[in-house]
């Protein structure tokens, strides 16, 4: 594979992860009892998870500059992967406590662990300057 094939599936990777962050990031803001899987909300809790929402979206827009130059903005590319990872370990705690439920593994699914190998490797060419 070439680096100009190497660059533009970074950017790809990069433009789609910025799209879905914005897109789950409204959804949480406006519906935060999704996070909830039928857990009555309180009315704290709904204000963290839109404040949560909001930052998932402002991930977005990170990602979505470094879509632009994935060489120049890998370090936006590594802090969203430092909490790709750290979510799932923080839910297998928090199930494993019984604070949550295992449902909510499909929310580590849907919005870290499918982006752990990708964003690694845009990470990985990145330092070692092959895009």
């Amino acid at each position: 594979m070439t680096n100009t094939t190497k660059l533009k599936y970074a950017k790809t990777i990069m433009f789609l992860a910025a799209l879905y962050n914005i897109f789950w990031g409204l959804v949480i803001s406006a519906y935060p009892q999704v996070l909830l899987f039928g857990n009555p909300p309180t009315d704290f809790l709904l204000i963290i998870l839109r404040c949560v929402g909001m930052l998932v979206g402002v991930y977005g827009i990170a990602y979505y500059f470094a879509s632009r130059d994935p060489n120049a903005y890998w370090p936006l590319i590594l802090v969203g992967w430092i909490g790709k990872l750290l979510g799932p370990i923080g839910s297998v705690y928090y199930v494993a406590i019984g604070k949550l439920t295992p449902a909510f593994f499909w929310v580590n699914v849907f919005n870290d662990i499918i982006w752990l190998v990708p964003f690694g490797w845009v990470i990985y060419l990145a330092v070692k300057k092959r895009l």
